[in-house]
Parts: structure tokens; C-alpha cells; sequence
């Protein structure tokens, strides 16, 4: 990435010191802390484009886009805690941040977990509060053909070849039903590891440049049963109550559930992925939360989904085999 320190100096108008790596997620997005002379720090994204084979059809046409940005803009009009943008140079893809700092929720325990924890609870319902209206202009949406592009991904990273046919149905019955709900603005992976506690203590949001107009319960499923943490349920129920409090609503079980089974599928189908065929061991002990996650919310979707509800537990019931 030839040529970024010399940009870096040009817009903060101070020397680099030095420029040190730093751990990314799932995705080909690359971080970098830089020191500066003044003794500030920044951090400089370089917003590599995603294959456009793994990604749902809505964003493949998107990549020279710099969504980061856009979603940003938009999460500001409404007081959303985002990190400042600096600076942008659209022709490289660089985006100098606001340095965070390191401490992510899923690196938090104890009460200093719970409390914080609630905290975001509360910050999704005022997200889920920010007019759908304003988010028409990410002309994105969590349609039918989205919901089974990720669970096409399912079937060949998550279930076993003999029963991929058996639970095409259950993908379409699926499908059909996430599609059929009401939707506002989500973040898509509202989760521990992309909520951060900056150096001030404040809570912050990270990760959101997938935004879209989806059911609620995503942003849920996501945060309730985030893979990177071990939530008991009664925490699970605490942190529901904290949310529909803060938003006045309360959130059809059966809703969730189904949303619940559609984003741990998509994740199970991407730990195997990223574990199995990218060799990335990270992700390996994440498999099992998600599997978990799944069964457990199956019976309360099963008359949703019909008789691939079956097919589904055998399925999982193998992939942990």
C-alpha cells in the first residue's frame, strides 16, 4: 500500500512515526494504527473491496462505492456514537479514523460486561428509532433473494451433501417468511466484537458500512446471540427487556426465533468457511455457539418453516459430528 504515509501526512499536516498492523475481522477490510508526531494517533482503513462471489446480490454492484462513508453520514444526523472520519481518498479506498483504541465488548466480563452490555441494548433501540425514510438512500434491503443467498452459503458450508436437497424447502419457506416483515434501518452485525469502548469510556459502533432496511430482529439475533460471547438466558431476557423498554416495543418471539435461525446458519456457514477452506483457525471455536444457537431457537419458528424444520436438526445435529 505504497504511498499512504505521505497522504497521512498531508491531511493531519504531522509526521508518521510509525505504523503498526492491526487484527481485522472476516472480511478483506485492512487496519492500521498510525503514531503521529504530534503525539496523536489515527487509524487508516483500507477499504479493499469484498469478492463480489461472496456477497448477496444487492452489494456486488456496490464495491467502488465507499459505504463506510455514507453510512457514517447517516448514523451522525441521529447521534449514533460512530467514530469521526478525518479524512477519505476515494481513489485508493484509505478512510483515517478516529483511533477507538483496542478494548471491544467481547474483551470485557463480569459486571463490567453485563452493564455495558445494556448499555447497547438501549443504543440498538435508538438506532431501530432513526426513520426508515432516511435509510431508502442505502437502496438496500433484506429481501428474499438476500435471505437465500446466505443460506444457499449454508447448505454448502454447513450441512452435510445428503441433505442438502432435503432442506431447500425449509431455505425457500425461510426466506419467504424474513421477507415478509416489516423492516428500518439495520446494521447487520451489531455484535461484541465491532462494540467498542473508546479511551473516554464511551460506547462506540464499529462495522456498520452493510446497512440496510431489515427486520429488527437481525440487529437482535445478532446481539442476543452473538457467537463471540457466552450469553446465559437469562441475560439474553434482560438485555430483550432493556431493549423493547428503550424503544416501547415489544418483539414477537416467534419473529425472533426465525431470524435467529437464518443469521446463525449464515454464520455457522462462514466459520466453517473461513476455518475449513481459508485455513484461518480463529474462527473455529465460534462453530458451536452458532450450531447451539440455532437448535435452540427451532421450536419456536418450526411451524414457520414446516416439516424442513426436521431436516434442519439432522442437519446441525451432523455438522457437529
Amino acid at each position: 500500500m505504497p504511498g499512504f504515509q505521505t497522504w497521512v501526512e498531508q491531511v493531519t499536516r504531522s509526521k508518521v512515526l510509525r505504523v503498526a498492523s492491526l487484527p481485522g475481522g472476516a472480511g478483506r477490510r485492512r487496519y492500521f494504527r498510525v503514531y503521529l508526531a504530534d503525539s496523536s494517533t489515527r487509524v487508516l482503513m483500507h477499504a479493499v473491496p469484498e469478492d463480489p462471489a461472496i456477497l448477496p446480490p444487492a452489494l456486488r454492484d456496490s464495491t467502488e462505492r465507499l459505504e463506510f462513508v455514507e453510512v457514517t453520514r447517516l448514523l451522525e444526523r441521529f447521534d449514533i456514537p460512530v467514530p469521526t472520519i478525518y479524512a477519505t481518498e476515494p481513489r485508493e479506498r484509505w478512510l483515517l479514523l478516529e483511533d477507538l483504541g483496542d478494548v471491544r465488548l467481547c474483551d470485557l466480563a463480569g459486571g463490567s460486561l453485563r452493564d455495558r452490555l445494556h448499555e447497547s441494548a438501549a443504543l440498538l433501540a435508538r438506532v431501530h428509532e432513526i426513520p426508515r425514510n432516511a435509510a431508502l438512500s442505502l437502496g438496500r434491503a433484506f429481501d428474499e433473494e438476500w435471505v437465500r443467498f446466505e443460506l444457499e452459503h449454508f447448505l454448502d458450508h454447513g450441512a452435510p451433501a445428503s441433505l442438502q436437497a432435503g432442506l431447500r424447502p425449509a431455505i425457500e419457506q425461510i426466506a419467504r417468511c424474513v421477507a415478509s416483515l416489516p423492516r428500518l434501518l439495520c446494521l447487520r452485525d451489531y455484535q461484541s466484537s465491532n462494540l467498542m469502548v473508546d479511551p473516554e469510556g464511551r460506547l462506540r459502533v464499529l462495522d456498520y458500512q452493510d446497512a440496510l432496511l431489515a427486520p429488527p430482529e437481525l440487529d437482535l439475533a445478532a446481539f442476543l446471540y452473538d457467537s463471540y460471547l457466552e450469553m446465559d438466558p437469562g441475560l439474553r431476557e434482560e438485555l430483550l427487556e432493556t431493549y423493547e423498554r428503550s424503544r416501547g416495543v415489544r418483539v414477537e418471539s416467534a419473529s425472533l426465533a426465525l431470524l435467529v435461525i437464518q443469521r446463525k446458519c449464515k454464520d455457522l456457514a462462514r466459520f466453517r468457511f473461513l476455518t475449513h477452506v481459508r485455513n484461518d483457525p480463529r474462527f473455529a471455536p465460534y462453530e458451536e455457539r452458532a450450531r447451539r444457537a440455532v437448535l435452540e431457537a427451532l421450536p419456536e419458528a418450526a411451524d414457520q418453516i414446516g416439516a424442513g424444520a426436521r431436516v434442519l436438526v439432522r442437519a446441525l445435529e451432523e455438522a457437529s459430528a
